[in-house]
């Protein structure tokens, strides 16, 4: 895995959050399904109990009916236990927790609070037999002068039950569960019905055993070992899943985040031109993004740094020309004058003496156009047209050369505005150096994305084609500057004629 890497850890993190996923729906669910199955139950459940009991005295009734060919009375069958007590409001279970018990009440109990029966009613809802014989009398119908009535409602649906059934019911003493069971006919007469079993308990909450059978949590263990199956199943199928979307979704991140290091790798070695591409909208974009723009900031800097180096060593050549070369060329000239003037007109030395004065006057100029050419410039601080002007006041000056600037302002990148002042500052040193010229035509105008230069002047000319000798040497360095930025450099010269030399730049980056 460790060639793997970083995604080979997300990978894994894909699937530790699978698990963890599928852990807290297993946690939730049993938190919330397991008070139900440990717990008391519902109503529902209580109200099934009781129809329980209800149909198994419905059944007894039945085996009855069968004997005696009619519904039984008290004397025939008794509902509910003799002996068992249970004062208003209590309910209890069989041994066995199948059913609830039902006790024989002779005597009338608090009316308060709801009591246990079990009634036994024909069709006409007269009382056929009552474990509550008090309270409700054989013989009279339920409702009626001297028998309590039923909760509400509950005889409207006793009716109403075809096949019996069990509800929760709510009274002024309290809830009570009650069931009821139709009595069928003997088959030799019909299957309608002929009476009704009715059984009622309060629904007291403090019996949550009332409906708990003995299997009751070996089932519910059953249940929760289930759900743990069933959980372990899911997981077990999550985690290659989660495996496979991890190496998946992160294969293009990856390669991104692999390209941003092989970038940073090929600047540290010195490729400050080098770019990531940048895709997308998110941290790793803006990764790229900051890339590409720090890598822009490191080539300025190293280009900055490399023209400040250069503008050093140039000044440095400058100074050491004009305190050692320049000065000996001055006293070379004094002396020369000094010795022509000293001599009789007819020496035979006077026209030697008289050339070397001249050599030394015109050595002297073209000393002082080199070093105006080796002169740094404050291009950064002062900006193009400002360091060309000064340029030219320096040749107007210095020289004594007039130079006629047309300088129109215009925007251009640093690496092209460095470029525009190196050929201008070439153009007019080989134009004093070489053409002795008597004026000089400058001009610096926009052309759509392009900058236009051109430098003229009245000079001797020259044949472009045998300019080698003297002049190929600054021409050449003016050639590579303009190709470097892809521009276009045209010479036109003519000896006797003057020169013109001609630049087209782009005003930004070439692409």
């Amino acid at each position: 895995m460790t060639h793997l890497g970083l995604r080979a850890k997300m990978a894994a993190s894909y699937v530790l959050v699978t698990a963890a996923a599928v852990a807290v729906v297993e946690i939730v669910v049993l938190v919330l399904v397991m008070p139900g199955l440990l717990g008391g139950t519902s109503s529902a459940d209580r109200s099934v109990i009781v129809f329980v009991t209800a149909k198994g005295y419905a059944d007894r009734v039945g085996e009855a009916v069968q004997r005696l060919g009619h519904l039984p009375g008290p004397a025939e069958l008794q509902l509910g236990e003799e002996g068992l007590r249970l004062a208003p409001g209590e309910a209890m279970v069989t041994p066995d927790r199948s059913a609830v018990r039902i006790p024989y009440t002779p005597s009338a109990q608090d009316a308060a609070r709801p009591m246990s029966l079990a009634l036994l009613l024909d069709n006409d809802r007269r009382i056929v037999d009552s474990s509550y014989p008090a309270r409700y009398p054989v013989g009279q119908p339920y409702g009626g002068a001297g028998v309590a009535d039923l909760p509400a409602d509950t005889s409207e649906k006793l009716l109403s039950l075809g096949k019996g059934g069990a509800e929760r019911t709510k009274t002024a003493g309290g809830a009570i569960l009650w069931a009821a069971v139709p009595i069928a006919a003997t088959a030799k007469q019909s299957t309608d019905m002929i009476g009704l079993l009715y059984v009622q308990v309060p629904d007291d909450p403090a019996l949550p055993t009332l409906v708990k059978t003995p299997d009751r949590h070996s089932d519910v263990w059953n249940n929760v070992a289930a759900q743990f199956g069933v959980g372990l199943l899911v997981l077990l199928a999550a985690l290659p899943v989660g495996a496979v979307f991890g190496l998946y979704s992160t294969r293009r991140l990856i390669g991104r985040l692999r390209r941003l290091a092989a970038s940073t790798v090929a600047v540290a070695d010195g490729d400050y031109q080098h770019r990531v591409p940048v895709s997308g909208s998110d941290e790793v974009t803006q990764l790229e993004t900051n890339f590409n723009r720090m890598a822009a900031r490191l080539a300025e800097a190293i280009a900055a740094e490399r023209q400040l180096a250069s503008a050093g060593e140039r000044a440095r050549i400058a100074r050491e020309l004009h305190d050692s070369i320049s000065q000996d060329l001055f006293s070379l000239r004094l002396l020369a004058g000094g010795l022509r003037r000293a001599l009789p007109a007819d020496s035979p030395l006077y026209p030697r003496v008289e050339a070397m004065e001249h050599t030394a006057t015109s050595t002297m100029h073209e000393m002082q156009a080199l070093l105006l050419e080796l002169r740094p410039v404050a291009l950064q601080d002062a900006g193009l047209i400002p360091a060309l002007q000064e340029l030219c006041q320096a040749y107007r000056d210095r020289i004594g050369v007039a130079v006629d600037a047309d300088l129109e302002p215009v925007d251009l990148q640093p690496a092209v505005e460095h470029a525009v002042l190196r050929v201008i500052q070439e153009a007019l040193a080989n134009a004093v150096k070489h053409a002795h010229p008597n004026r000089i035509a400058l001009r610096v105008r926009p052309d759509d994305l392009q900058v236009e230069v051109s430098v003229s002047d009245d000079g001797s000319g020259f044949d472009p084609l045998h300019a080698a000798g003297r002049h190929g040497m600054g021409l050449d360095l003016m050639r590579e500057r303009v190709a470097e930025l892809g521009g276009i450099f045209h010479l036109e010269s003519t000896p006797g004629t003057g020169t013109t030399i001609r630049v087209l730049l782009p005003r930004g980056w070439p692409t």
